[in-house]
């Protein structure tokens, strides 16, 4: 069983010779045997359609994913047959895999079979395989015993169909013969035909439940035992994003379970994890020892007996065979000052009866989720916890967590849902209350002598509750050398030329659990000179909160899982001996997943930017997510950045955050096609004599929509422009912090130059159609010309720079000036309004114009 709270240290010497000597001790070893596919199979038809190549990822999908289980003889069989449909095919899609624990396990290979041009190729034999350890938890300190058998296959070819199926015989004995599993009917990979068939007993009582929506099965008896049997077709790959919340699976899948109750896992769980009533050696010493320093006060024991387990007994897991889910002696788990969460949690409930608390072990799944959802099973638990009964009062402990403080009853207990309590005779999960949660309080403190002495920098950070819980664990196993090292290199991120004045202060006040890190630092070059004024400039960004904003792109399609909980308090003070004169300001934002607030505020000599954010649940929902995705942006583009110019001769700073370069080069570029719009408008026409009347069309039909969008076009590039971070000086400086921040920036003054461009050349065309002019059409048509290209530029250009799926908007830009150029372009050349319309040339006054109802040469209104 695992737990999420585990410490992250590096591994000793010691640790490692210990497990490889208890492995070669222990550990059965695993050998790969070859037979023929088992006799009671069901039958599995051929299907050979294939999918839509659309839908394939990684370059190869399953022709078929066929799985049979027949619970009676404990076995397990898998038939997969994997067709390679690209060269990224080759590369994922040429090894087989197959995870077992030889402990309880043995694993048959029945058949490995390359096809190609229809042919079959036999590659099995057993000298293929390696045998390679398969400890993935090895580095949360789990050791599990399971190997995993690699076959790499030779020579395989782009449209190759690699056929193999094996059979894993053998179940954990803990379980006492009884059942529980889950049958996945989707996977995250295109599936031509899945296949599913459960065999069992008439005798043995099998309850079924369907998720997301899973295919009813065919049942069916014959000879004592009955078949459930799942098939589908040409099924899609499941909904899967790597930010979605642990609990959350997409797939469509089946429970099928064989307890009667959550009684009956009850039970079971009870059988194998007794508490240990009489305790004797180490262990009955130090609980001696905590009950005379405890005295009476059974809270002062419990607390005693908390920080004892949690401390002073390690995490690590020997989980082989029947110890995946039974808890060693609690005598031998304190004698060896390790074990993991049963191990750990059996040992305190021990420790706490023996101090005449009652207590009892908590099966909850660390993920948390719904798992009242589930029949009752012994595999919807991954964790074990401790819940006491001190003074009245329910109180949850989770015994892998260290260096948690405090007084009392007062203990942070993760949000983990419900729990099955391992206590005689009940009958039910216990639904668990949710535990206080802990703040972090940062105050960063700038000091300014002038604009070019070194800034000092206070850094006061306060954390509380669970909080301090964590930041002591992390502490206590960074050293504080490392931890030294990595709060400085997190600051040289903003500030170049940043160095430490002090060691850092850790105040802890464990009674109120409560601790408090003073840092101190000097800062050189910490204005930046404007090169266009006389002035200095600072940005602030609140890194702390974007760091906890999740990314959430056009592709997320599955809930968003955030850290919660998460509650953060963070002020910046900047003093200055000239004062400030700026207006307070304040933001908000209201979800009910999430609250964000902002106020900027200024008396006498200090200027504060104090930002509060809180999740308020762990997950977004789906339907949520375009929400979010508009919060983060508003976010990270403005509400957590803010931008001060200091000017040092005197004159009080006032805030800014404009980026002066950018509009000093708006302005030269509107100057450049102001000269240019002029100078070809005032180009003179060659001299023609038309008939006003009979030739002349006004300004009408399809042309008023052409006249509303030159109207329209500039206005929305100048409100975009200044609405988003293409003149915040902030963003700009943000980008400079960036490995490829000078791309980010290059983009940003290329789209910014050309959306000016556009705006003129609308305006331009705009004159010139109200004027009616003969050259209006060949410059309209070069208009959306130019917008056709720009938009396409500009999409490819983001792409290339970005480092984060592009919005809708940059595609949607594209499609309109494609459908506009598309429209518009052969109107202009070809309409006859246009050619009767635009007829006016320049200057008017050198040209005769001959109307029935107006003298000659009158120029006609």
């Amino acid at each position: 069983m695992h737990s999420r709270f585990l410490k992250l240290d590096k591994f000793v010497p010691g640790l490692i010779i210990f497990l490889l000597s208890f492995t070669a001790a222990r550990a059965v070893v695993p050998v790969v045997h070859i037979s023929p596919k088992p006799a009671w199979l069901s039958v599995c038809k051929p299907y050979d359609k294939k999918p839509s190549l659309r839908t394939v990822e990684d370059g190869y999908f399953f022709e078929l994913a066929e799985h049979q289980v027949q619970v009676e003889k404990q076995q397990n069989y898998h038939h997969i047959i994997r067709e390679i449909v690209s060269e990224t095919g080759i590369q994922d899609g040429s090894e087989i895999s197959v995870s077992f624990d030889p402990t309880f396990e043995r694993l048959n290979f029945h058949e490995i079979t390359v096809w190609r041009d229809n042919k079959p190729q036999n590659r099995l034999k057993a000298s293929a395989f390696k045998i390679i350890a398969d400890e993935k938890d090895l580095s949360n300190f789990i050791y599990q015993g399971t190997y995993s058998a690699l076959c790499i296959l030779d020579d395989i070819r782009k449209g190759d169909r690699i056929e193999y199926s094996y059979t894993i015989t053998g179940r954990n004995p803990i379980f006492n013969n009884k059942f529980s599993d889950d049958f996945y009917l989707q996977w995250r990979e295109t599936v031509a035909h899945e296949y599913t068939a459960l065999i069992f007993s008439t005798q043995r009582k099998m309850s079924i439940k369907s998720f997301n929506g899973a295919e009813k099965p065919g049942i069916s008896e014959a000879n004592g035992l009955k078949r459930y049997v799942w098939e589908s077709f040409q099924i899609k790959p499941a909904l899967y994003d790597e930010n979605e919340p642990g609990w959350f699976d997409a797939r469509a899948h089946v429970q099928a379970s064989d307890y009667d109750s959550w009684a009956e896992v009850t039970n079971w769980a009870l059988t194998i994890n007794p508490v240990k009533t009489s305790i004797t050696g180490e262990l009955a010493t130090e609980v001696a020892k905590l009950k005379a320093i405890s005295g009476n006060d059974k809270e002062k024991y419990f607390r005693n007996a908390v920080k004892t387990v949690q401390d002073e007994v390690r995490y690590m897991g020997i989980e082989i065979g029947q110890y995946s889910h039974k808890a060693n002696n609690p005598e031998k788990v304190f004698s060896q000052r390790y074990g993991d969460c049963k191990d750990k949690s059996l040992l305190l409930v021990s420790m706490l009866r023996a101090g005449g608390i009652d207590a009892n072990m908590v099966l909850v799944n660390s993920e948390g989720g719904d798992i009242g959802q589930y029949i009752p099973a012994h595999d919807v638990f991954d964790h074990a916890v401790v819940v006491a009964q001190l003074n009245g009062k329910q109180v949850w402990v989770d015994a892998t967590i260290s260096y948690q403080r405090g007084e009392g009853t007062d203990i942070y207990f993760p949000n983990y849902g419900k729990g099955l309590v391992l206590k005689p005779g009940n009958t039910g999960l216990t639904t668990i209350p949710a535990s206080k949660a802990g703040k972090i309080v940062c105050d960063e403190n700038f000091t300014v002598k002038n604009a070019r002495s070194p800034v000092k920098l206070e850094v006061i950070t306060t954390y509380t509750l669970s909080e301090a819980d964590k930041i002591r664990d992390r502490l206590a196993s960074s050293g504080m050398a490392e931890t030294e090292k990595n709060y400085l290199k997190y600051y040289s991120k903003t500030y170049n030329k940043v160095e430490p004045d002090d060691s850092i202060v850790v105040k802890d006040d464990e009674q109120k659990n409560v601790l408090t890190t003073i840092e101190k630092y000097h800062i050189n070059d910490f204005f930046k000179k404007d090169s266009t004024e006389d002035n200095y400039y600072v940005s602030f960004y609140a890194d702390y909160i974007r760091q906890e904003l999740p990314e959430i792109t056009n592709q997320t399609k599955t809930p968003v899982a955030v850290t919660y909980p998460f509650n953060e308090d963070y002020t910046i003070h900047l003093y200055l001996p000239s004062g400030w004169d700026i207006p307070a300001a304040h933001d908000a934002i209201s979800r009910d997943a999430y609250s964000f607030s902002s106020d900027y505020s200024a008396v006498g000599d200090t200027l504060t930017l104090n930002y509060k954010f809180s999740y308020l649940k762990g997950v977004i929902p789906v339907d949520k997510l375009d929400e979010v995705k508009q919060d983060i942006k508003e976010l990270t583009d403005h509400a957590l950045s803010y931008t001060v110019s200091y000017t040092p001769n005197g004159e009080n700073p006032a805030p800014s955050d404009l980026n002066q370069w950018m509009l000093n080069l708006v302005l030269l570029v509107v100057l450049l096609m102001g000269t240019a719009g002029v100078f070809i408008y005032r180009r003179e026409t060659p001299g023609i004599v038309f008939s006003y009347g009979s030739t002349f069309t006004p300004l009408g039909g399809w042309l008023i929509l052409v006249g509303i969008g030159l109207f329209l076009t500039p206005l929305i590039i100048v409100f975009n422009l200044f609405n988003s971070a293409h003149f915040s000086m902030a963003a700009w400086n943000r980008y400079g912090t960036l490995a490829y921040g000078a791309s980010l920036k290059s983009q940003l003054v290329f789209e910014t130059a050309c959306d000016i461009i556009l705006a003129g050349y609308a305006v331009f065309c705009l004159v010139l159609f109200f004027n009616r002019r003969d050259i209006l059409p060949r410059f309209i048509i070069g208009y959306y010309l130019y917008a056709l290209a720009f938009c396409t530029a500009d999409y490819f250009f983001a792409s290339s720079v970005s480092h984060h799926q592009l919005p809708d908007s940059y595609l949607k830009a594209v499609i309109q000036s494609l459908v506009l150029a598309a429209i518009w372009v052969p109107y202009f050349l070809r309409s006859s309004r246009v050619q009767e319309t635009f007829i006016v040339p320049y200057p008017s006054y050198n040209y005769t114009y001959e109307s029935p109802n107006s003298n000659k040469g009158e120029l006609p209104g």
